[in-house]
């Protein structure tokens, strides 16, 4: 393989990793190469890797164990890979954002019924961060990506886990941003806070209806740019 020489670094090692599992064929369970040894090998800094690594995370392709190293997982899921692969089209995106609005309909729903008052305080505090940075004018990328992570999370479904953040990533990756540079979606932001009250409130057709005002304002940054 060549060194990767192109602008969208994260896409571009995301690609170079699922193909050299492919070329490999490396099973669920088999190590990869050291992160020192892919970064020889792709060429990227180490912070680029680790971005694409955590992408691949997220999406259940690899998993990084502590003091042993990096392991392909579970590889069956490969009609959403395929699905991520296409979501470079406008409309495909759409098609995307449409099911994401299904999965967290019940999502917002399961969240107000399982999740403990730790795990919304951990939310609190998240939201809170989140919220400081927006009024600071500072990056806050990382934190809203948290937000919805661990909303994702806290309705106790490993499955639907896996489904919803791997389109949520799908988002991240058409707009082609880092997250360290400024969000597309920064409208959407002051909706987040909203969102976490009428959790904390145990109001399901309140934070629904939030949820969906802040994905309206998604699909209409989409609709601008592209």
């Amino acid at each position: 393989m060549k060194n990767i020489k192109r602008t969208s670094l994260q896409t571009e090692v995301i690609e170079y990793i699922k193909n050299y599992i492919e070329e490999n064929r490396l099973q669920s369970g088999d190590k990869l190469p050291s992160q020192q040894k892919l970064q020889e090998m792709i060429g990227v800094s180490r912070p680029t890797l680790r971005e694409a690594m955590k992408v691949l995370e997220t999406r259940g392709v690899l998993k990084a164990v502590n003091g042993k190293g990096i392991f392909v997982t579970s590889t069956g899921d490969q009609n959403m890979i395929s699905l991520l692969n296409f979501t470079k089209e406008k409309q495909n995106v759409l098609d995307v954002l449409e099911v994401r609005r299904i999965l967290e309909k019940e999502i917002v729903r399961l969240v107000i019924h399982r999740a403990t008052e730790e795990e919304l305080d951990d939310l609190g505090e998240t939201t809170r961060l989140l919220m400081q940075l927006f009024h600071e004018g500072k990056q806050q990328n990382r934190v809203d990506h948290k937000f919805h992570n661990t909303i994702y999370r806290l309705a106790h479904n490993d499955a639907l886990y896996q489904l919803i953040t791997s389109l949520e990533t799908t988002m991240v990756n058409f707009w082609e941003y880092p997250l360290d540079l400024e969000d597309p979606f920064l409208k959407s932001i002051p909706l987040h806070e909203k969102l976490y009250f009428a959790i904390r409130e145990k109001n399901v057709k309140k934070a629904q209806s939030i949820n969906e005002k802040l994905l309206d304002e998604v699909e209409y940054e989409i609709s601008q740019k592209y």
